[in-house]
């Protein structure tokens, strides 16, 4: 696992597999608001093949981490609905449905809104 992109607002981490392809890739950016911090996961990918190994659970780890460092104190995301295998694996990591927003992805498709608090605010 690296991270191939680092900045002031922002992480990208890919999971290589042994082979060297890519497994998945995730990239999280933060923002100073009234508040503090917040950070975003702007997506998180895992290969069909890669699935069930854990390489989802390494990315958003890595990504929680990158944000914690960066000073966010809440993670927030969006999920498609209609993918409970992303939505088991957010939950068992301590996000929270903050909300629904409908038509947010293509076709109509309705995501639900999950935040994670990082440190005690």
């Amino acid at each position: 696992m690296r991270s191939a992109v680092g900045g002031k607002n922002a992480a990208t981490w890919i999971a290589a597999e042994e082979d060297g392809a890519m497994a998945g890739f995730a990239i999280v950016h933060w923002d100073n608001q009234r508040g503090g911090a917040r950070a975003y996961l702007e997506t998180l990918e895992v290969r069909p093949e890669a699935r069930g190994k854990g390489v989802g659970s390494e990315l958003l780890r890595r990504c929680e981490e990158s944000a914690k460092v960066a000073g966010a104190k809440v993670l927030d995301l969006h999920v498609d609905t209609e993918n409970g295998s992303a939505i088991r694996v957010y939950e068992a990591k301590g996000f929270e449905r903050t909300g629904r927003i409908e038509n947010y992805y293509p076709e109509g498709r309705v995501a639900d809104a999950y935040e994670k608090r990082l440190t005690e605010l």
